[in-house]
């Protein structure tokens, strides 16, 4: 730990060159985890050139497919290892508004190119649907899907 004595000095100076609500969210996330704010400096700072690939590799067009796929994906695998059927629920109506959604985008794509800051609107859409304290998906599901596409997808046998 001596060792990384100077770096951490050196860090230390530039953190209280900081702006005061970055100072305070990282001395609130020091008292959660006692760990040192330059190790979280640090580790922000060493995901930028993550984030830089990643956006060289596809722009952000990638970025906001990766928001709206490695999360829900990542739960729905966990869905379907639990036992509730709450979770398998919610995860299959982010899959079908998901479908719907760029379906419609294709569809649209002439429009959908003359909207400025789409690829923003897109990313706060997606993370809408699935962000446990919105569940957009299911108000979607329940608000647009069911009364006006489902009973024309499935239709109840006649006796």
């Amino acid at each position: 730990m001596e060792m990384l004595k100077p770096v951490t000095d050196v860090l230390e100076t530039y953190i209280e060159k900081f702006p005061p609500p970055v100072k305070e969210q990282l001395t609130k996330l020091e008292e959660k985890n006692p760990a040192f704010k330059p190790a979280y400096v640090v580790g922000g700072v060493a995901l930028i050139p993550f984030f830089l690939v990643i956006y060289a590799l596809g722009g952000f067009k990638l970025v906001i497919n990766l928001v709206g796929f490695v999360y829900p994906a990542f739960k729905s695998f966990k869905a379907i290892e639990s036992k509730s059927k709450d979770d398998d629920t919610q995860w299959l109506t982010y899959w079908v508004v998901y479908g719907v959604f760029n379906i419609m985008e294709h569809a649209m794509a002439f429009v959908v190119m003359m909207i400025p800051y789409y690829g923003l609107f897109k990313m706060g859409f997606l993370i809408f649907c699935y962000h446990p304290n919105t569940m957009g998906a299911t108000k979607i599901y329940t608000t647009v899907l069911k009364p006006y596409v489902v009973p024309y997808i499935v239709r109840e046998k006649k006796e």
